[in-house]
Order: C-alpha cells, then sequence, then structure tokens
C-alpha cells in the first residue's frame, strides 16, 4: 500500500485527496453519460500521478483541473444543472479517512490495486475494474459489498 495515503496534513496531500476525489466524479459521470476518446487516458493519467507520492502540488492541481474538464466533456449539463443529483459529484475524501477501520483498510487496498492497474496501459478489463472500483470508493458500503470489488481489483493486478 502506498504509505503516503493517509489524511492529509500538507496542502500537497490535500491536493491529491481533491485530485483523487475528482478522478472519482469523473468515473462516476460515465456511469451515465459516454466516455470521450479522451477518458480512459485521463482517467489513468490521473492515478498514475496521484500514485506518485512526490508529485508537487502544481502538477495535482493542473491534473484535477484536467479531470474536472473532462468531466465537464462527459457530463456537460451536470455543471449547470438546477436538480442536482450527485451522481457526478466529486468524492470528499474525508469521508473515507473517518471510515472505520476495516472499510477505510479494504478501500485503502481497493485504491492501491487501482494504482498499480494505471501504471501500464490498462486492457478493456482492467479499465472496467478500474471504473468500477473508483465509483465504489464512493460508496458507503460495508464489508460485505465492499470485499468481492476489492477482490475482484486486486486478482486483475496479478494477472
Amino acid at each position: 500500500m502506498n504509505h503516503f495515503l493517509s489524511a492529509p496534513v500538507t496542502d500537497t496531500q490535500r491536493q491529491r485527496d481533491a485530485l483523487l476525489g475528482a478522478l472519482v466524479g469523473l468515473a462516476r459521470s460515465t456511469v451515465n453519460e459516454p466516455k470521450t476518446e479522451d477518458t480512459d487516458r485521463v482517467l489513468t493519467s490521473g492515478l498514475r500521478l496521484a500514485a506518485d507520492p512526490d508529485a508537487s502540488e502544481d502538477a495535482l492541481r493542473r491534473m484535477y483541473s484536467i479531470v474536472e474538464t473532462e468531466k465537464h466533456r462527459v457530463a456537460p449539463n451536470c455543471a449547470t444543472c438546477t436538480m442536482r443529483c450527485g451522481n457526478t459529484d466529486n468524492y470528499d475524501l474525508a469521508r473515507l479517512w473517518a471510515a472505520p477501520e476495516d472499510i477505510r483498510a479494504l478501500k485503502l487496498r481497493l485504491l492501491a490495486a487501482v494504482f498499480r492497474l494505471a501504471q501500464g496501459r490498462p486492457d478493456a478489463r482492467a479499465q472496467e475494474v478500474i471504473d468500477q472500483a473508483l465509483f465504489v470508493l464512493a460508496e458507503d458500503w460495508d464489508e460485505e459489498l465492499l470485499a468481492p470489488v476489492v477482490k475482484r481489483a486486486e486478482d486483475c493486478c496479478a494477472g
């Protein structure tokens, strides 16, 4: 597991959390809207940067902007919607850090698997696992629902 993934105390860590939250929002936006030709590349690039413990705050901020732009390309009406459903909202990682220890541990394992999957050029199966995992991060699932998703992601990493 990435040792830098912990409740943020620095501006860079807060920006990493914001980027991860935006990546979750982008992945969730593709549930009801079609991806663009750039969506998967933006997701994997953002995950690679978020997984880099040496990423600068500025680099994380720039990638956050790219992710937000892509989310608005995928779901252009969500930004101005007056009947907000919340489906494309960015995930607030404060929810992860405040989660019960067992749930937090499972979600951190899920994030670690997603980071590993994003390091290469994910094939269609790996990209589907990445999309599902990012979607699930924002869900308030118990261990019983979360564990199979974590297992699937970890199994995908193993080949």
